[in-house]
């Protein structure tokens, strides 16, 4: 196999044992976005499930687990930047993983640009109302967008330190105003019947919320894109993605219900679609230090993006490296150990959906479009990911099968996910966010047309590039080495 192994050529490799488990970890709650997360769903989620929107995050925490748990034992396994993309290339077949791979790089590229845009909306709208200051949302956007594209371009450890430097802050503050909810609460007082599914209005309410809560928790497989950078991936990969849905779990249950207790449990039928309940506690209870709140979120808004452009640009390199993608991305700078050029490429993305898409729409609509398209490729790629998981320990490692992770948790997860597809659907929503499929069918039309054109060539390589990890040596001596993932 050694003539199989990708070529680098001026490609000097990312940088290695670099980052440890909470580097790793930090990776995957930023993407989850804890801030953003909690301020954009629970006014829906209040709306629609009454005081047992705190239930609502318990049980979207319980299918995402389900989802992760199983997911996460391909990291074990298949360490690699490639993420998903080598995960069902090595387990469905190369096809299956260039069409994952494709689909997911693409909407975890484009995030950045309409979370951008939306943070930077919500600023201007907050400083102009309370301050009378009114600073344009491009100006913001543009900004928090140089920084992501210079903090990833400057290396792992430099992202990663940012990147925990802005979710503690972040969690910190939101966990300070439920904790404040719940010291000096709305009309209500204190109640525990948040817990519980049974104070919501109707059933199908409450599912609407559950649906949002599990968007909310989508970001934790963002650890398997920096598996080749850190230190015993195939240890840390799977404890940082479960890791991260546990304790954003406990996060979200505990803000929601701290937040909508300072609201006052009795008014929850008065929610207005405009009225945000974290912005309306803050001012009430912290004065002046609301705008921590706006801080938190703004925190949020570029630990994210920080997050997805590492995610999206390693997965690029993998591809790339694996001679499926153009052979630019698979550069990587000399002195950070980047892939530089796909950290370029992602960012100029970035602006172009953020300050035209978000110009000609609006910002707040870019997002929540791409938010729905997001739900469509999701649902898609984790199923992807259980039918590999039912493959691979099924007919490879069948020494390690477990009959509840490896096969009755991807079954009962793939039919949350396919229910989650379709009440996000169901009704379609207006456009432009209703334009949402359409978009998914032409990013797949287009993939698929590059996958005819990959299967036609003469060169074959990549269908066992695609394959391959990157495995990590801690010792001094350590080469750049690849194996196969899985014996033909």
């Amino acid at each position: 196999m050694t003539s199989n192994r990708p070529q680098h050529g001026q490609d000097v490799g990312l940088q290695k044992n670099s980052i440890g488990l909470g580097t790793v970890l930090m990776q995957s709650i930023a993407q989850i976005a804890p801030a953003v997360g909690i301020l954009t769903t629970i006014a829906f989620n209040t709306q629609q499930a009454g005081i047992s929107a705190p239930s609502a995050y318990i049980f979207a925490f319980i299918i995402g687990l389900i989802v992760a748990i199983s997911l996460a034992q391909l990291g074990k396994h298949f360490p690699s930047a490639g993420g998903f993309y080598t995960y069902v290339s090595g387990t469905v077949g190369p096809s299956a993983g260039f069409i994952v791979g494709w689909m997911y790089s693409w909407i975890v590229a484009l995030i950045p640009g309409g979370l951008a845009a939306y943070t930077g909306f919500v600023i201007q709208t907050e400083l102009a109302k309370n301050y009378g200051i009114n600073i344009p949302w491009q100006v913001v956007s543009f900004f928090i967008l140089i920084m992501v594209g210079t903090i990833a371009y400057k290396g792992i450890k430099t992202s990663g330190k940012i990147l925990t430097i802005l979710s503690l802050v972040e969690m910190l503050i939101l966990a300070g105003l439920a904790f404040s909810g719940l010291l000096s609460p709305g009309e209500g007082g204190v109640s525990f019947e948040g817990f519980l599914p049974t104070g919501s209005p109707t059933p199908h309410g409450f599912f609407l919320a559950v649906v949002l809560s599990i968007f909310a928790f989508t970001g934790w497989e963002g650890a398997a894109a920096v598996a080749e950078e850190a230190r015993n991936p195939r240890k840390v990969i799977p404890q940082a993605i479960i890791g991260s849905l546990i304790l954003l779990g406990i996060f979200y249950v505990f803000c929601a219900w701290g937040i909508q207790t300072g609201w006052g449990i009795a008014h929850t039928d008065t929610l207005g679609s405009s009225d945000n309940p974290a912005l309306i506690v803050a001012h009430r209870l912290w004065g002046p230090a609301w705008i921590l709140v706006l801080l938190a979120l703004l925190n949020s808004g570029i630990a994210v993006c920080i997050a997805c452009t590492v995610d999206a640009t390693r997965n690029w390199y993998a591809m790339a490296r694996s001679e499926t993608m153009p052979k630019a991305l698979n550069k990587v700078h000399p002195k950070h150990h980047t892939p530089h050029v796909a950290i370029i490429t992602q960012t100029c993305l970035s602006l172009i959906v953020c300050l035209v898409f978000g110009t000609l729409i609006a910002p707040d609509v870019v997002l929540f479009m791409l938010g729905t398209l997001a739900t469509i490729i999701y649902v898609f790629v984790y199923i992807m990911g259980n039918i590999g998981i039912i493959r691979f320990f099924t007919q490879v490692k069948r020494n390690e099968l477990n009959i509840i992770t490896h096969i009755v948790f991807p079954i009962i997860s793939s039919i949350a996910l396919i229910c989650v597809l379709y009440y996000s659907l169901w009704p379609l929503p207006a456009p432009p966010v209703g334009y949402a499929p359409i978009a998914f069918a032409v990013i797949l039309f287009v993939g698929l047309w590059r996958l005819f054109k990959l299967k036609r060539s003469e060169n074959r390589r990549w269908e066992v590039l695609s394959q391959y990890v990157v495995e990590n040596d801690v010792s001094e001596s350590s080469q750049d080495m690849t194996k196969p993932l899985i014996s033909k």
